[in-house]
């Protein structure tokens, strides 16, 4: 196999890109649910490609370094798709849902082998090609939505909505969920560990454009969060830098469970009553669910993708109930009510201490902290959306420490960090 970045390779990142760029245009609004997860699907030929460069490059080396990674994502998959099914039994659930949540978790599995495939073609390039997918579908989007919605109504739909005003036409438009949030991951690391150069620069102006048209408010609060924890860490010794991180770590696993606690014995309604936030009604969605779940070692949970049915039966025994989804839009909630006491402690140290000490072990400091990185501004939105099982977020969460773990040392390499070492491996292609 030639160099990663090679002209060799040009065709099959092209290839990459306009396979992931047609299956993303599944987020475009308008799109029925069903259409959405086919065109998912047809992510599916990026696996094939891998599959057919695997077979004829052989390369056992790229194999191993990345089915590590793949390992560890799948195990927790597995953890959750069996405890699941453990609860889906003995709740004597229906075979359609088991048969919805089974087949939605599948997606899950289909992320870690495309990254896998991606990785395998183009080491640590695998980012860029996954950057340059989702760009080319926002871009796809973008000039949609201003031949539907007109020039001048698109700018003054920006206007109103930067203004204060509501946010509609072009700019709901452009609220693309799953791809907007997927750029706070690229801004971090073009940021922080892409290379000096002029891609880097045209590569963090365009993912800030579409990081913030999108305009999800989480995110804005999320991503400077992140930025400035990466400041701090970058100028740390590592005596200091990696007790730092496993810290957050086990603080983010304890205050998940006390949002919970929180939410449940209303306190978080609370807190946001009296500074007067809108939490555009979550509080009556908690307060609708409050007895289908309690803080107790003994609550076992219901499984995977539960919560759809609670705010269903919500709806049928309530007629006046005021729930316009079917979604908590807290996946810190919703894990802890799906999967249960002990199964919400399990993912969540699993989440963060678990794979952060692992990747510091085996990768060095560098891909830990991008993947701390990553994993602490993408946390933070779990407390107010549904991010946790996004289909491309997952993607571009897992696919950054991997594909980094491949990086190779060069003159053009970030100089904000100057303490952390990289820990040194020989890559053969």
């Amino acid at each position: 196999m030639t160099e990663t970045g090679g002209k060799k390779h040009i065709f099959l990142q092209i290839l990459y890109i306009v396979i992931l760029a047609a299956s993303a245009m599944g987020d475009m609004h308008g799109f029925s649910y069903t259409l959405t997860r086919i065109m998912k699907a047809i992510s599916l030929l990026i696996v094939m490609t891998g599959a057919v460069v695997l077979f004829v490059s052989g390369n056992l080396d790229r194999v191993k370094t990345a089915g590590r990674f793949a390992g560890v994502y799948i195990f927790i998959l597995v953890g959750v798709i069996v405890w699941s099914i453990f609860l889906w039994i003995v709740n004597l659930e229906t075979v359609d849902f088991i048969l919805r949540g089974a087949t939605k978790f599948m997606y899950q599995f289909l992320v870690v082998l495309i990254i896998f495939a991606g990785v395998y073609m183009f080491g640590e390039r695998a980012i860029y090609t996954t950057f340059y997918g989702l760009a080319l579908t926002n871009l796809t989007i973008l000039l949609i939505n201003l031949v539907t919605y007109g020039p001048v109504d698109s700018v003054n739909s920006v206007i109103t909505m930067i203004t204060g005003g509501e946010q509609a036409g072009f700019v709901r438009a452009m609220e693309i969920h799953d791809v907007t949030f997927t750029f706070g991951f690229f801004i971090i690391y073009f940021l922080f560990f892409a290379q000096h150069n002029k891609e880097r620069i045209f590569d963090i102006v365009t993912a800030l454009f579409f990081f913030l048209l999108g305009w999800k408010r989480i995110a804005f609060m999320a991503l400077p969060i992140a930025v400035v924890m990466a400041l701090m860490l970058g100028r740390m010794k590592s005596k200091y830098r990696i007790p730092l991180m496993k810290t957050i770590a086990w603080t983010a696993v304890i205050l998940s469970f006390l949002y919970v606690a929180a939410t449940r014995y209303g306190w978080f309604e609370m807190i946001t009553n009296y500074f007067n936030i809108d939490t555009m009604g979550r509080n009556e969605i908690y307060n609708y669910i409050e007895d289908y779940y309690k803080i107790s070692i003994g609550f076992i949970g219901y499984g995977f993708e539960y919560t759809t049915v609670i705010l269903q039966q919500v709806m049928q025994t309530d007629p006046d109930a005021h729930i316009g989804v079917l979604a908590l839009h807290n996946n810190i909630l919703t894990l802890y009510i799906e999967m249960g006491f002990v199964g919400f402690w399990a993912w969540m140290i699993y989440t963060w201490v678990f794979q952060l000490n692992w990747m510091l072990n085996h990768w060095g400091e560098k891909v830990a902290m991008l993947f701390f990185l990553c994993e602490l501004y993408i946390f933070i939105t779990y407390t107010t959306d549904n991010t946790l099982y996004y289909y491309y977020s997952s993607l571009v969460l897992r696919l950054m420490p991997m594909g980094y773990a491949f990086h190779e040392k060069t003159v053009q390499d970030v100089k904000l960090w100057p303490w952390v070492r990289a820990k040194e491996r020989k890559l053969i292609y």
